[in-house]
């Protein structure tokens, strides 16, 4: 019998390379499966990235027109890419979702500064001698054609001058004209001239109920179109920085500084600076805007360039007379004091005699001494006049007096329009998430 040695190795070398191809073909099996892996993987990153891609284009739109509402849709079709969906919803923050081949991203934006919400802001105690009937902002609508209204903020305290104690005929209050508007808060407020818009009133609760009546006296009256705000920021609320950062806004730009030394020549000073380039007037010193040659050349120019904002800084604000002015008008009085040892600034302006008056200071409720106040006073508002864009008192532990009674009206378009170079967008640190 021939020997069958060459047959058991040819089988054996040939179960050897039997293994050896099944091995073979399970690594390449996993091979393909990790460059099919390897791909996928490659693609998801790029289309995370082309997300992430319509994201920056979107928040880069935003920041440089400096409004949340700004259109974002060409960033769907951009020449090197294509996204399936960017979307920004709100409000403030805003949630910017980007989505590519099915691949989320999403990061919240918030803009901050340029709000201002209420026709009166303050930090500063407010004082209301006489009948002031206010136009509010119409806040946020609850229900079809009711606004949650705003008519005033304030941090602090709000009195009210009793005018029988004082012997003066009349009653001194505030309150709210509800929105029966001479001219429309915001254009297309009236866009259906047949809807009646009103303020939201309820009887089970005053802070339901955001039409405070007119003429109310006592803050326990005041509904919720009055808010007591203890955690009140208007600078930051306005400009998007601390108010140590002032120096910041004032040489941003954005203002043009001036210096007043003669108060009574403060409205000239203003408008010599007014022009449709630059409408924002930054005003360091005593201020005293009243009816006058100087006033109605302010309000011209104020008309011609589209609406002024008028900061005054470290210094008394006092306007008289009776007119409108196209303006935002901004108090800022960060460490300032009117008492000096010298004597009380107020002395030198032609109204002082009326402000560091005794019988002044006679509110209907709360206690108050009168040299005390008087000595802090460090605005004071006398006869019809009204800023469209509102007023915004910055001015903690001081106080703003309105002697006067008018109707005080909340122009929306004016306040946005002014306050927009404020709003800076920004990425809230940690938000950002991908799915």
């Amino acid at each position: 019998m021939k020997s069958q040695k060459g047959m058991t190795t040819l089988l054996i070398t040939s179960i050897l390379l039997i293994v050896a191809l099944l091995f073979s073909l399970a690594s390449y099996k996993n091979l393909f499966y990790q460059i099919k892996r390897t791909q996928n993987e490659v693609v998801a990153r790029q289309s995370h990235w082309l997300s992430e891609g319509g994201l920056e284009c979107g928040f880069t739109i935003i920041s440089n027109e400096q409004d949340a509402t700004a259109d974002i849709s060409n960033c769907k079709i951009m020449t090197d890419y294509k996204l399936d969906e960017l979307i920004l919803s709100g409000p403030n923050p805003y949630l910017l979702t980007s989505v590519s081949s099915n691949r989320k991203v999403f990061k919240t934006l918030e803009v901050k500064g340029g709000e201002s919400s209420g026709v009166v802001k303050s930090s500063a105690d407010l004082y209301f001698n006489g009948d002031y009937r206010f136009f509010p902002d119409p806040g946020n609508e609850v229900d079809s054609n009711k606004w949650e209204c705003v008519l005033l903020r304030y941090l602090n305290n709000i009195f009210i001058h009793n005018n029988s104690a004082a012997g003066i005929a009349g009653v001194s209050g505030i309150g709210s004209n509800d929105l029966n508007y001479h001219n429309s808060p915001y254009d297309d407020f009236y866009s259906d001239p047949t809807d009646v818009h009103t303020c939201q009133t309820t009887a089970l609760s005053v802070t339901d109920s955001y039409r405070t009546p007119v003429q109310t006296q006592l803050q326990s009256n005041f509904n919720a179109d009055i808010i007591d705000e203890s955690s009140m920021d208007l600078f930051k609320e306005t400009f998007g920085v601390s108010s140590s950062e002032w120096i910041t806004i004032r040489d941003g730009g954005i203002f043009t500084p001036i210096t007043v030394t003669n108060p009574s020549q403060c409205a000239s000073d203003i408008e010599s600076v007014l022009t449709i380039d630059q409408r924002y007037v930054w005003v360091t010193g005593n201020c005293s805007i009243e009816s006058g040659t100087g006033f109605n050349d302010l309000k011209t120019k104020a008309d011609s360039v589209g609406g002024a904002f008028i900061l005054v800084h470290k210094g008394l604000l006092s306007f008289g007379g009776a007119s409108e002015l196209n303006a935002v008008v901004y108090h800022f009085n960060d460490g300032y004091s009117p008492n000096k040892t010298s004597g009380n600034d107020w002395s030198s302006l032609s109204i002082g005699t009326t402000v560091l008056s005794d019988s002044m200071y006679v509110p209907t409720e709360g206690s108050v001494i009168p040299t005390t106040m008087k000595n802090n006073v460090v605005f004071y508002m006398y006869g019809s006049f009204v800023p469209s864009g509102g007023f915004i008192l910055d001015a903690e532990d001081k106080v703003s007096y309105f002697n006067s009674s008018i109707n005080m009206s909340f122009d929306g378009e004016l306040i946005s329009e002014l306050l927009t170079p404020f709003a800076k967008p920004k990425w809230v640190q940690g938000s950002w998430n991908d799915l």
